[in-house]
């Protein structure tokens, strides 16, 4: 959604703080905004990590397109996004250790991609699901979702690039009186370069590139310490990944969009992250 990325510290925001410094919690973001974010590692200030693995399970109804007759068709994705939240990731064994798991969250949604030109294509997109905090066993109802603009600018056999926006809101709901709600814009662009002679699966590679920044509506404040306010307000992307040029990279049964990596860091330079990059922030 990319996205609210700087509130996926606050997967351990509850958990690590409860067990290791006695702040009090209740100040802290709270933990079930961490289903929007991807499979990466993320630190607030120089004290607070955390660690999100997350299996995007996606199912393709339709592609967009026009016809020759200039009939529009929508493009229908249903996602099954499952994360878990991981206390430390030091070794291989940590991701089968149980009890290494903090949370888990499951946010089902959809997205509809609408061709409205030959050059620009917006993306409305909504999940709704739950979260469980295994410390505090605590239940919350997750949504979020939004709206996502790519206009391509250039484009021809061996590059092309594209301007980006989006628009996206999200928010939990604990329990009868409990709440929390997010909003954030992004703009930027993203970009594909043809290599001349590295090939993937017997096809030209391709390079993909973006850069993103994201303004968050909210200050969001992180307590990292009894005297200490880290203040949050926004957020750079950059990222870079290898495709397959005219298809998809499979490994066995698995197909990934393309892959790489994004590093992300607010504008103060308090957040920062790294991130698994499988999608176009478009598609995401």
């Amino acid at each position: 959604m990319r996205r609210l990325a700087i509130l996926l510290f606050s997967l351990f925001a509850g958990p690590l703080a409860a067990q290791t410094t006695g702040y009090d919690t209740a100040r802290q973001v709270h933990w079930a905004t961490a289903a929007f974010f991807g499979t990466g590692w993320y630190r607030v200030s120089d004290n607070r990590e955390a660690f999100i693995f997350r299996v995007p399970p996606r199912q393709v109804l339709s592609e967009p397109a026009w016809s020759g007759d200039g009939e529009r068709r929508l493009g229908v994705e249903i996602f099954y996004p499952l994360a878990f939240g991981l206390h430390r990731l030091e070794d291989v064994p940590d991701f089968i250790d149980f009890d290494n798991y903090g949370t888990v969250t499951f946010t089902p949604g959809v997205a509809v991609e609408i061709p409205l030109s030959d050059r620009w294509r917006l993306r409305p997109h909504a999940h709704f699901g739950v979260g469980y905090e295994r410390t505090s066993k605590e239940w919350a109802r997750i949504y979020y979702g939004g709206i996502r603009s790519q206009y391509l600018l250039a484009e021809n056999q061996n590059q092309s690039i594209a301007l980006l926006g989006a628009v996206s809101y999200a928010g939990y709901k604990p329990d009868f009186e409990a709440r929390g709600q997010y909003g954030s814009a992004l703009v930027g662009f993203e970009g594909s370069l043809r290599s001349r002679k590295l090939t993937l699966a017997g096809a030209p590679a391709r390079l993909n590139w973006h850069l993103t920044y994201s303004y968050l509506f909210d200050n969001l404040q992180f307590h990292v310490g009894p005297d200490e306010v880290v203040t949050v307000r926004d957020e750079w992307e950059v990222g870079l990944a290898l495709a397959r040029d005219g298809g998809r990279l499979r490994f066995g049964f698995l197909g990934f969009e393309q892959i790489g990596l994004s590093f992300t860091t607010s504008s103060n330079g308090e957040y920062r992250g790294i991130t698994v990059n499988l999608r176009s922030p478009f598609s995401r």
